[in-house]
């Protein structure tokens, strides 16, 4: 009777002993992550809805948000310090007011047109008080002149001020392949001033412009000589439309070249780097006036995105951002309807983790289990 509770007391110590150990061992192999994850709030239709859906997705299997500006600049609010246009603010307004608390800001906004070999028009949405000769002034400058890097300085800043972003893409896809020599020079010398003048306003924040992928060597080219201007090496990607191995219309992501990306990575391997913006078609995409007749289908859209999540962790990439959450059919048919529809739109219609009809694709579950994943 007497060694009885010794015993028991043995018993509860090496019982608690390999619990504890179990846990340890739990908790070690939980696996990491190096990326944030996020996507875009680009809606599938553009109702109440569709929106609440999109934010849904962000602030529920997300830790980073993806604002994307990309209707031109009101520059002349922002060169001399007017009131904003009222559908920006409450665009922004709308954007903060949904997005839960904690999540991380990606801030990405273009100087350029939707071809990006230009510089970008006024914005589309400013107030009547812009007059048309007060936009043809500002259509006319020079994409270097000073005003317009003085006035994109100071639009940059009131967005960074606004929404407090952790990452800040101050050049949307800039190394368009199509560009005129002499205007790829005027933006160089752009975007290296725009560059100074946010450093200095800014130090703590990380600037960079985005790099459209493909394998051509001038693309390449342009990239190289703005990497001096970025903080991170950050990739747009959408191999479906521009790699070689899907000329014959086979999308298979297996067949990328296996440089595919690495190639741009490698122009500042000391950089950190991410994808800006990425996606893949889960179905056939045929757009006639593009020349497009490219197979698309669920499992080569999962085979991708667990080829850039690999690739970024295997890297230590900073973030991931997937561009819409659901294919936005609904979308287009409106647009369609109000005459604002154009071809280019359709390349990312069908690349959503869900389809137009919120079924889950296969690619959707990938997401979640990367998500899953400790980010480290």
């Amino acid at each position: 009777m007497f060694f009885k509770p010794a015993r028991y007391i043995f018993f509860i110590v090496v019982i608690g002993y390999f619990f504890l150990c179990s846990c340890k061992k739990s908790a070690e192999k939980k696996e990491t992550r190096s990326f944030y994850m996020g996507v875009t709030p680009w809606p599938a239709d553009f109702t109440d809805a569709e929106l609440t859906k999109a934010y849904d997705f962000i602030n529920q299997h997300c830790d980073l948000v993806s604002h994307h500006f990309d209707e031109g600049i009101p520059y002349e609010e922002a060169y001399k310090n007017l009131p904003w246009p009222s559908r920006l603010s409450n665009e922004i307004l709308l954007r903060k007011t949904k997005i839960s608390a904690g999540k991380s800001i990606f801030l990405s906004s273009s100087a350029l047109t939707l071809s990006r070999k230009e510089k970008a028009d006024y914005y589309s949405g400013s107030d009547v008080s812009i007059s048309d000769s007060i936009k043809n002034y500002w259509r006319s400058l020079a994409v270097n002149d000073n005003k317009v890097i003085t006035a994109y300085v100071n639009y940059i800043s009131y967005l960074i001020n606004e929404f407090n972003p952790s990452f800040v893409n101050y050049g949307v896809e800039s190394n368009n392949l199509d560009w005129n020599p002499a205007a790829f020079s005027q933006y160089k010398e752009f975007i290296g001033k725009v560059y100074g003048q946010l450093k200095i306003k800014y130090p703590t924040i990380p600037f960079f412009v985005s790099f459209m992928v493909n394998e051509s060597p001038l693309a390449l080219s342009y990239a190289a000589q703005l990497i001096p201007y970025s903080d991170y090496v950050s990739l747009s990607a959408y191999p479906y439309t521009v790699s070689s191995s899907a000329a014959n219309g086979n999308t298979d992501p297996s067949l990328l070249v296996t440089d595919f990306f690495t190639r741009f990575l490698d122009l500042a391997p000391g950089k950190p780097w991410g994808f800006a913006e990425t996606a893949y078609i889960a179905e056939d995409l045929v757009i006639p006036s593009f020349s497009l007749n490219k197979k698309g289908t669920e499992a080569w859209q999962q085979d991708y995105l667990n080829l850039i999540c690999n690739l970024s962790n295997t890297r230590k990439a900073g973030f991931l951002i997937w561009f819409c959450f659901k294919d936005y059919d609904a979308g287009d048919i409106r647009l369609k309807s109000l005459g604002l529809y154009q071809d280019l739109f359709g390349l990312w219609e069908d690349t959503g983790l869900k389809d137009e009809n919120d079924r889950e694709r296969i690619a959707y579950q990938s997401w979640l289990r990367w998500m899953d994943k400790i980010r480290q």
